[in-house]
C-alpha cells in the first residue's frame, strides 16, 4: 500500500483526469500533472474489465511498486489500466517511458 503522503484524495483524481496530460501505452493510460511539491502522488484505477478479482489487485500491486521506486519528483499521477499485464518488466518499461514523456512536457 501507498503511504498515505503519496496517495491522492479522490477530489484530486478527479481534477487531474480533467486538466492532466495524458500519455497512452498498450497496457493503459497515465494522467499527470507536474505540481512544486517534493512528494509524488499517485491512484490507480483497474476497471472490472481487465479480469477477475486476482488479476486487477496483482496489477494494482505491481503498479503501486513501479511508482514507489519512481525518482521523479512533484508528480501526481493517476493510471487507467486498459489491459491486463503481470510481467513486471513490461509494465515498469511502460510506466517508466510514460513518466519520461510526462516530464518532459511540462
Amino acid at each position: 500500500m501507498l503511504p498515505p503522503k503519496n496517495r491522492l484524495q479522490t477530489k484530486e483524481i478527479k481534477k487531474i483526469l480533467n486538466i492532466g496530460k495524458k500519455h497512452k501505452g498498450e497496457y493503459g493510460m497515465f494522467v499527470v500533472v507536474k505540481e512544486d511539491e517534493r512528494t509524488n502522488q499517485f491512484a490507480f484505477v483497474v476497471s472490472k474489465k481487465i479480469g477477475n478479482a486476482v488479476q486487477r489487485h496483482r496489477m494494482t500491486r505491481l503498479l503501486r511498486e513501479i511508482t514507489r521506486k519512481d525518482e521523479e519528483e512533484g508528480i501526481k499521477g493517476v493510471y487507467v489500466a486498459f489491459k491486463y499485464c503481470d510481467d513486471y518488466e513490461k509494465l515498469n518499461n511502460e510506466v517508466k517511458e510514460q513518466l519520461k514523456e510526462a516530464s518532459r512536457d511540462t
